[in-house]
């Protein structure tokens, strides 16, 4: 009996950490239309952030600030290219190991690179809390991060 509690509960914490697809990473991308509030250590900021579909849903808009990134599926693997007001393009993709409400985009490419040693954005991770909240953190290269909780507007 025991043996047999301890399979369960292992079945149990592998189905809980397994992998998030990218479509169904994808869909939850979806699911963020709207516009939201952005918080930095509890304070509001002066602009908001918000997503959109398009092209016939095959992408996912997110405007932060002036700044925008676009979200598509690319055969099996879900992208995301990040207009930076630094006037780059990082190229992103979902991170295997990435599991459902943490989306880990890790750079993989970036065009228009001012000069090679430049600060650059290398990974963002998504933190999926529930329909009307989550936490962004963005990181840079060569150090450091930034971290926002964003709170749905109209859903809370």
């Amino acid at each position: 009996m025991f043996a047999r509690i301890v399979v369960l509960l292992m079945a149990l914490c592998c189905s809980l950490f397994a992998s998030i697809s990218s479509e169904s990473a994808f869909d939850a991308l979806k699911d963020l239309q709207g516009t939201w509030r952005i918080e930095v250590d509890g304070k509001p900021m002066k602009f908001q952030m918000s997503y959109a579909l398009g092209s016939n849903q095959s992408i996912v808009t997110e405007q932060f600030g002036k700044e925008l990134s676009v979200f598509y599926l690319n055969n099996q693997n879900l992208e995301m290219i990040h207009f930076c007001n630094r006037g780059n393009q990082p190229h992103l993709r979902l991170a295997e190991g990435s599991v459902p409400g943490v989306l880990l985009f890790e750079m993989f490419e970036i065009r228009n690179l001012s000069v090679p040693d430049a600060p650059l954005l290398r990974a963002i991770i998504y933190k999926l809390l529930d329909a009307n909240t989550f936490e962004l953190e963005i990181v840079w290269q060569p150090n450091g991060s930034e971290k926002y909780t964003l709170h749905r507007i109209g859903g809370e």
